[in-house]
């Protein structure tokens, strides 16, 4: 097979090394800074000087789908590329669930829960800093309208432990924790090689142009 890189977002981190686990990969993997996905701008950035400077694959795997909008206009400069169709990195987990994606719903993983301890609206860091009050009248007011939250469970972490984490800011803005199931199987085609519909493969040459990517369209590819 061709030589193969794959550019992952991190919160993907466990279920990939359990993907390539389960059916292997010989090519190298590549995680993105987590701090990429509050800058989609930046992360297209990123992923095109990526692209740009490889000297060594066939082809370039991104984990990273349509966050943001950060692939849109990705260009296959250097080699073939694959993308899964997804939204986004929650629609990867939920891929081959049979579960439609709930509106306005607030996702979490171990690794998007890694996320929220390290960010600025971190639950127990708000309350340390502005005191309770203070920190629960800016969180209500941060997530108005929010209050369906789910646990998407993909079977490499620990579901306690999220739940123990996100359920203060459940309680506080009164909403629901439901667990759902994410078997994340777009990271096997794209792990794999063998492509569906549910992965767009962009050839050396092409440009990968997303105007309304919500994971159901089909993209345009430009050559």
């Amino acid at each position: 097979m061709a030589k193969r890189l794959i550019c992952s977002c991190i919160t993907l981190q466990k279920e990939l090394e359990q993907t390539i686990a389960k059916i292997g990969f010989d090519g190298k993997v590549r995680y993105l800074d987590v701090a990429l996905h509050s800058d989609p701008q930046k992360m297209h950035q990123t992923l095109q000087k990526i692209i740009d400077d490889n000297t060594e694959a066939e082809e370039i795997i991104i984990c990273v789908s349509g966050c943001g909008k950060a692939t849109c206009d990705l260009q296959a400069s250097t080699c073939n590329l694959a993308v899964p169709r997804t939204m986004d990195c929650i629609d990867v987990l939920l891929t081959g669930s049979g579960i439609k994606r709930p509106d306005g719903a607030i996702f979490i993983t171990k690794s998007w829960m890694n996320f929220m301890k390290n960010s600025s609206i971190d639950y127990m860091k708000l309350v340390r800093e502005q005191g309770k009050d203070a920190a629960e009248a800016y969180l209500k007011k941060l997530y108005h309208g929010f209050t369906d939250f789910y646990i998407i469970d993909t079977g490499t972490y620990d579901l306690n432990e999220v739940e123990a984490y996100i359920m203060p800011l459940v309680k506080l803005l009164e909403g629901t924790l439901t667990r759902l199931p994410g078997p994340y199987k777009v990271l096997e085609k794209l792990v794999s090689g063998n492509y569906d519909e549910s992965v767009i493969f962009i050839p050396k040459g092409g440009m990968l142009s997303i105007h309304e990517f919500d994971g159901l369209r089909p993209c345009t590819i430009k050559k």
